[in-house]
């Protein structure tokens, strides 16, 4: 015997409902994409300037100056964060203050990443990047006319507009680059084919970068405290307490830049300041700005025992060209080719805004070819000689052997060797981060359950579907007399239920209780909670 279930006939109010949540939901998508455009446009810029004003009112309250040319003196710091020369009375310094600019470098990869979630299309990312790096440029327009109106009363320069312009797109267009393609690493690398031996190789090339400058950050840290009697000279010179605090904080600021100099000179480069060049072998002296943290600097050769140094990149890149074996010798290879560029990049990035001229004492900064070289050296050569190394061990031929003898086949040694802390989860379905996919296995970027998708929203009272053995026909006769709750009568033999009710526009259940068996409530129950534990469908 067949069943018959009667389906509720929509009527115009339930329509006309759904075509106001349909128009809700895209006018509120609209008005929310528009002022996530702003807010990567301008947050970053915003904050900056904002902590820029304190600042600078409160070094001009401390030293008894001027408030009149605080305008240009916010447009020349904006500048100076973004890395451009500045000229002030004919001396020109270039070798500005890391870590403002990483700060803010971050904070827009930041503002990008978190727009670019999964189910963004390439036109919208495209207009993120657009966003991310026009906002700044709008500020740095500002800041020349500034400072191209008051040049004549204020001792700083303007600099070139064309250079100002192009080292703010630099900063903001590699740190939004940077941020979205960090948030879609698994689409980017579903798409371009990525290998198991490069994703292996660009994490541990950047674990490479990474060790190389904490291993220059405790260099510093060490000579610092090996230096300490000339900190406290240096830091005698500004004489009272504005002076002290001023020097303290420059010296925090131009922390970074010696950080990655400490980096250049352990991998094998030079750094100089002016007249004065260090590297692990020889120091040549020379004139220094009187800064607290070039007390850092040495003041004489430490001979052969600079050659421990050596020891640093060494085994950073030992440990990278472990952790990037393979079974397959290309594999191995080209892991370490992958990490040894990936790594070499970075520092490369990191040392280039790191020097520039420093008025009359001259060029300083790390030579930026030779780090880059050394750095891609020490890490493609040890890393080559771990990998033959690796190759000729008797447990890695015996592995090769078991698969070549019809073992299972593995590319990635963290199935062989206990590397299950560093997974391949690069290439991973996406679907869930953000969005879902519906029935047609096309992409819905509203979560799990829409305005729309409500369990029984789509039932149409004029139609008539078969399901298995079960006949469903239209019945106008059970519809409520409101016209909003329509139940449904139900009657199955085969699964039990004499008198139960279906949802309607995914209000739930509308049970009245007569002559449904226990199995039947119980079902229904089950039912009821699976929906209200959606946690969109619930707010629907």
């Amino acid at each position: 015997m067949s069943s018959i279930r009667s389906v509720p006939r929509e009527n115009l109010s339930a329509r006309l409902r759904q075509v106001r949540r349909a128009t809700r939901a895209q006018r509120l998508g609209t008005e929310g994409s528009a002022r996530e455009l702003i807010l990567v446009a301008f947050g970053v810029p915003v904050i900056t300037l904002m902590v820029l004003v304190v600042c600078v009112l409160a070094v001009l309250l401390m030293s008894g100056g001027d408030m009149s040319g605080i305008a240009n003196v916010i447009s020349a710091c904006w500048l100076a964060i973004h890395q451009v020369p500045l000229t002030m009375n004919g001396v020109t310094l270039g070798v500005l203050p890391m870590l403002p600019t990483l700060l803010v470098a971050a904070g827009t990869a930041g503002f990008a990443s978190s727009a670019s979630r999964v189910g963004r299309s390439p036109s919208e990312l495209a207009a993120i990047a657009a966003a991310a790096i026009g906002g700044p440029l709008v500020i740095t327009a500002m800041a020349l006319a500034v400072l191209m109106d008051g040049s004549s009363d204020m001792p700083v320069a303007a600099p070139n507009a064309l250079l100002a312009f192009g080292c703010t797109i630099a900063l903001h267009g590699l740190a939004t680059a940077a941020g979205v393609v960090w948030r879609r690493r698994r689409d980017l690398a579903a798409l371009t084919s990525v290998t198991a031996a490069d994703r292996r190789g660009f994490r541990f090339g950047l674990l490479a970068a990474v060790a190389l400058l904490a291993a220059g950050s405790v260099l510093v840290l060490v000579r610092l405290l090996l230096s300490f009697s000339d900190v406290g000279q240096l830091l005698g010179g500004g004489y009272r307490f504005d002076g002290y605090l001023g020097l303290t904080v420059l010296s925090i600021l131009y922390l970074p830049n010696v950080i990655v100099g400490a980096t250049a000179v352990l991998v094998g480069a030079d750094v100089h300041v002016g007249a004065m060049s260090v590297d692990l072998l020889s120091v040549r002296s020379g004139p220094l700005p009187p800064v607290p943290l070039l007390a850092a600097l040495p003041d004489a050769d430490y001979g052969t025992l600079g050659v421990v140094g050596f020891v640093v990149p060494a085994a950073v890149a030992g440990y990278v060209g472990w952790r990037c074996r393979s079974l397959d010798p290309i594999a191995h290879v080209r892991a370490v080719g992958v990490a040894g560029a990936v790594a070499a990049s970075i520092i490369v990035l990191l040392a280039w805004p790191a020097g520039g001229q420093l008025g009359e004492i001259g060029a300083t900064g790390v030579n930026v070819a030779a780090a880059g070289v050394f750095t891609l050296g020490w890490v493609v050569v040890v890393g080559l000689i771990v990998a033959l190394i690796y190759g000729c061990l008797p447990s890695t031929r015996r592995a090769r052997l078991q698969i070549e003898s019809g073992g299972e086949d593995s590319d990635d040694l963290d199935t062989w060797l206990d590397d299950s802390g560093y997974d391949d989860d690069y290439v991973v379905d996406s679907r869930d981060e953000d969005g879902s996919w519906d029935d047609n296995d096309s992409w819905d970027e509203n979560d799990s359950w829409g305005e729309n998708d409500a369990v029984g929203a789509d039932f149409d009272g004029a139609s008539e579907y078969e399901d298995g053995d079960v006949d469903v026909t239209d019945d106008e006769s059970a519809e409520s007399e409101g016209g909003a709750d329509d139940s449904v009568t139900v009657f199955d033999d085969a699964t039990g239920f004499d008198d139960a009710t279906v949802l309607d526009d995914g209000t739930g259940f509308d049970d009245d209780g007569s002559g449904v068996d226990s199995v039947s409530t119980a079902d229904a129950a089950t039912r009821s909670r699976g929906v209200n534990s959606d946690p969109l469908g619930s707010q629907m």
